[in-house]
């Protein structure tokens, strides 16, 4: 009993010596409420990436791979969508170490975290991505981040990476069906030639929006070989 009075008078002369002041209350509460406000907005992220991810794989088309001639590695690669997941598990493992920092993160374990944040991830990002807000993040950042097309190496949803043999746009000015002009999203006028197949009973013409298939030329000419009605995913 003396040897704990003595330990309680030494600390409390430490404390004293030092000038420590208990931190109010209030501080507390705040970084709990910091805490937890953060970890909304990392599941939030999560969802997001959940539904890109759903979104990038729903949009791939095997089909247009073919008329590509891409490598069975490529169409792979072009399939899942590295990016987003990566992207995914990041904000996933961040969200984790943020919930240990909380009051209540000693009760659960990694298993049980993984599980919880895997059906919220499902359940938010599969409405993210049935109320088409996936698509709009994909065009947003695809139109305003030049990065992000760097780092998906052949986004399908967009139509949109000639040296690939996708362009999209608005036709300006028209001959006939196998030779035009189109305006791209990066306002480029592109010159369009070539044997075009079409759909059956499809039309198109000036002011209309439509997606090619072919091989980008010098010079911003365009040999396509297929045109497709512009359909939003």
């Amino acid at each position: 009993m003396k040897t704990s009075l003595t330990l309680q008078k030494q600390v409390l002369e430490r404390i004293k010596a030092q000038g420590v002041k208990p931190m109010p209350k209030g501080y507390f509460k705040a970084r709990e409420y910091l805490l937890w406000g953060l970890l909304g907005v990392l599941v939030a992220a999560l969802a997001v990436g959940f539904g890109m991810i759903v979104f990038m794989v729903k949009g791939a088309d095997m089909t247009l791979f073919a008329k590509l001639g891409l490598t069975a590695t490529e169409k792979i690669l072009y399939t899942i969508p590295f990016f987003w997941i990566s992207a995914t598990i990041i904000v996933a493992t961040i969200a984790y170490v943020n919930f240990r920092t909380t009051r209540l993160g000693y009760r659960i374990s990694i298993r049980q975290f993984i599980l919880i944040a895997a059906l919220v991830a499902t359940g938010l990002g599969s409405v993210a991505y049935a109320s088409h807000f996936s698509e709009f993040i994909d065009n947003i950042a695809s139109e305003n981040v030049p990065l992000y097309n760097a780092v998906i190496p052949l986004n399908t949803n967009t139509w949109f990476d000639p040296e690939k043999g996708l362009l999209s746009g608005t036709v300006r000015s028209k001959e006939n069906d196998n030779d035009f002009t189109l305006r791209d999203p990066d306002s480029v006028l592109w010159h369009v030639t070539g044997n075009i197949v079409k759909p059956e009973g499809f039309t198109f013409g000036t002011g209309d929006t439509i997606r090619l298939i072919g091989t980008a030329k010098d010079n911003d000419e365009f040999r396509a070989i297929e045109v497709v009605n512009w359909k939003p995913n």
